[in-house]
């Protein structure tokens, strides 16, 4: 851990194998870690020591994380299943897997009101699906065939989710609005 305002060395977390997905809890001091003995751990930042550990269901060598301001926890793996969950005091509860992408999940990210859940894999071309999360069920509607992707390596949503940002291996920054919210 290093300090954002000293930029310095302030501690360390270990856990067994190695890391490849990091996401902060938001509104929490708790950070989630997992790599590829899937499990997922939960710390306390301020104790700087783990306070949960739970066992991705079905994971092959989790990729990604992402954590919502309401207790989700979306987990994405090297086979491009991700998983759903609701997160409390380090316990995961199973909610959904999404089986839509087909190669690594590489990113995810969940919009501020939590709706939506936006997951992408930079292996494959246009691979991008949307998730709606009151409904458990993926957009079947966008993106289209025709829609621009190109190799998706990063997404965004704006702070009142009225538009997505998508950062692609052209180093083009594709800005979509979503007609469904009516603040930017």
């Amino acid at each position: 851990l290093i300090s954002l305002k000293t930029k310095q060395w302030m501690g360390n977390l270990k856990m067994s194998g190695t890391v490849r997905a990091a996401a902060f809890v938001p509104g929490k001091t708790e950070l989630l870690t997992s790599g590829v003995d899937g499990m997922v751990y939960t710390w306390d930042l301020r104790m700087r020591r783990c306070i949960g550990k739970a066992l991705d269901e079905g994971s092959y060598k989790c990729t990604s994380l992402a954590c919502s301001s309401n207790g989700m926890v979306a987990t994405g793996s090297d086979s491009g299943i991700v998983n759903l969950y609701s997160h409390n005091k380090g316990a995961l509860d199973l909610r959904k897997t999404i089986y839509n992408l087909t190669t690594r999940c590489d990113t995810m990210a969940f919009n501020p009101d939590n709706q939506i859940l936006a997951l992408a894999s930079s292996r494959k071309k246009d691979a991008l699906k949307l998730v709606h999360l009151p409904s458990n069920t993926v957009f079947s509607n966008w993106p289209t065939s025709k829609t621009p992707l190109s190799f998706v390596h990063s997404i965004a949503f704006s702070p009142g989710s009225g538009f997505l940002a998508i950062g692609n291996a052209r180093g083009a920054a594709l800005l979509y609005r979503l007609h469904h919210f009516e603040t930017t």
